[in-house]
């Protein structure tokens, strides 16, 4: 009873585990029949013996051939950092400066990507193919800035003609590029100091106009009060007639006969007939 009880368990164990390796199997061989495509990518399907396929996977979840091969490609924005990018300023000085930029491949584009690239990650052309094409647009661009446009106001214009170079040399390919920006450049030491310098001048000189400015307001109010001055006096000299002044004088006078007489007084003072 005992060596038959054993042998029933032994079978449901034997039986287990075929189950449980034929559902492995069966996972393993289905995962090599599905493929998934991440949301905002397409897949390109490589057969070696058709092939690339015209036809591309959208998102979600496809079956493909036992030997099909997927690459994906994004067709919604990407965002990349390139770090020190060398390149020359029209007055000869080297400055490094920071690339971002954010771009994406055309749908209907992506087979013609893969059949120039080959079956290799997106990131490897980003690393590769994309950064040695946006070094050059960057050294044409900047190449007609001065060091110090670089770091000012023209700094936003330089990082617009540079998309534009960059995105007119891979839009045939499909790539859609957007939103680039420049970072702040990074110039040797010799450079830097030469910047320095001239910042330095700028800000003298700027100092140097707000005081002329300041001296010249205060040269023209100083002008304006003395003129303003002269003209009171004027019209006060113009509205006082020897009427004027002897009739102030009767009306503070306490009539008192003043001690000086004679022609020589200041005010003559009418008397009258019969008081003489």
């Amino acid at each position: 009873m005992e060596t038959a009880s054993k042998k029933r368990k032994n079978g449901k164990v034997l039986g287990g585990i075929i189950v449980g390796a034929a559902l492995i199997l069966a996972v393993l061989i289905t995962t090599m029949f599905i493929e998934k495509i991440p949301n905002g990518y397409v897949g390109v399907v490589y057969s070696p013996n058709g092939g690339v396929q015209d036809e591309t996977l959208g998102q979600g979840w496809h079956l493909v051939g036992l030997f099909d091969k997927v690459t994906i490609y994004p067709v919604r924005m990407q965002t990349v950092n390139y770090n020190d990018i060398q390149v020359a300023t029209s007055d000869g000085k080297n400055v490094t400066i920071d690339f971002a930029y954010n771009y994406s491949i055309q749908p209907d584009k992506v087979v013609d990507v893969f059949n120039k690239f080959g079956p290799i990650e997106v990131e490897q052309i980003e690393d590769s193919y994309l950064r040695t094409r946006l070094w050059d647009a960057g050294r044409k661009a900047i190449a007609k800035y001065s060091v110090i446009d670089t770091y000012g106001e023209k700094s936003s214009e330089a990082a617009v003609n540079v998309q534009t170079i960059f995105s007119d040399d891979i839009r045939d390919l499909g790539f859609t590029v957007d939103n680039l920006t420049l970072g702040v450049p990074k110039p040797d030491k010799a450079t830097q100091a030469a910047i320095d310098k001239r910042v330095e001048a700028a800000q003298e000189l700027e100092r140097k106009q707000i005081e002329l400015k300041i001296a010249k307001a205060e040269a023209q109010k100083k002008q304006i009060e003395a003129k303003g001055i002269a003209d009171y006096n004027d019209i006060i000299k113009k509205s006082i007639s020897q009427e004027v002044i002897q009739n102030k004088w009767i009306e503070k006078w306490d009539g008192k006969m003043p001690k000086a007489t004679g022609a020589n007084q200041l005010i003559q003072i009418p008397i009258d007939e019969q008081q003489k």
